[in-house]
């Protein structure tokens, strides 16, 4: 009978342990799963039909109700790549892209070392201050970025958009860098100092190997914004041959008369592509490097 009752119980406890495992996958995808896939398609569809619609022939948009093209067709992108001044509006996008890149980082890690390894008077709310561009919305900076570059003779030129692009990408990298210098331990850079290392020695070999996982989001981040940047563009810019790959997408519109969505499609794709590359590269080393820095 003890027996039995005992053999009973274990049973009982397995099932109740099995149940309760099933239960917890079941709710761990219902609030973790399902938000997930509905953010993929979400997210995803737009951008598989505008690909898809590339290839597409100008009324096959219209009139068919399918997502496969019936008949593919590179004729959108042939139409886009022989477009007149595509070359150069895909260069100025390269151009700005790196400058806007390569200058924000550059101030921002100098800017975050010190606000994160000097302690001096109102460090905080200079901090906080140089917050502000990115608080203030970046309509209500036309005008006033708009006049000054006037007075500077500056519009249609690259300058305009190197100033502009790095003063914007500038606060939020360095917000972001400073939080990874901030948790890298002390220790590890007096002991580079009592080994003679200056402090530009411990920026470059201590503390930048360490932190690159914050060094590569930050520069991801100042090239999306850079890439993806219109608002200032479309201020600052007059010039056809000035124009951005957003710029001109915005433009083509207009331009082309009769919609030809195929075409703008095509160049929309072609727009996206380069950032879309350039994640697909970074993404897998960003997480590389906060795994190897966290066994570290």
């Amino acid at each position: 009978m003890v027996s039995n009752s005992k053999a009973e119980q274990e049973s009982l406890s397995e099932g109740t342990g099995i149940g309760t495992a099933l239960r917890y996958r079941v709710g761990r995808y219902v609030l973790i799963g399902v938000p997930l896939t509905i953010l993929v398609i979400w997210t995803t569809v737009p951008i598989l039909w505008a690909f898809l619609a590339s290839f597409k022939e100008p009324l096959e948009i219209y009139e068919s109700n399918t997502l496969l093209p019936a008949d593919p067709s590179l004729d959108a992108y042939r139409t886009v790549l022989t477009m007149r001044g595509f070359d150069v509006w895909m260069f100025n996008s390269i151009l700005v892209t790196v400058v806007a890149t390569i200058v924000p980082l550059t101030v921002s890690i100098l800017a975050a070392y010190g606000f994160a390894r000097y302690l001096f008077r109102f460090r905080h709310l200079l901090l906080l201050l140089y917050l502000i561009p990115r608080i203030i919305p970046r309509v209500s900076l036309i005008v006033p970025l708009n006049n000054l570059m006037s007075d500077l003779g500056l519009i249609n030129t690259y300058w305009v958009l190197f100033l502009t692009y790095s003063a914007s990408a500038i606060p939020l990298s360095t917000w972001i860098l400073v939080g990874f210098f901030g948790s890298i331990p002390k220790e590890i850079e007096e002991s580079a100092t009592i080994d003679g290392a200056n402090m530009w020695h411990r920026l470059t070999r201590v503390i930048l190997p360490i932190a690159w996982p914050g060094v590569v989001t930050a520069g991801v981040l100042c090239i999306r914004e850079a890439w993806n940047e219109f608002a200032f563009v479309l201020a600052l810019i007059n010039e056809t041959l000035m124009r951005t790959l957003p710029y001109q997408l915005y433009m083509l519109k207009d331009s082309m008369g009769v919609q030809d969505y195929a075409v703008y499609n095509a160049f929309t794709v072609l727009t996206v592509l380069p950032l879309l590359i350039v994640y697909l590269l970074l993404e897998r080393r960003i997480v590389d490097s906060i795994i190897s820095g966290a066994v570290k």
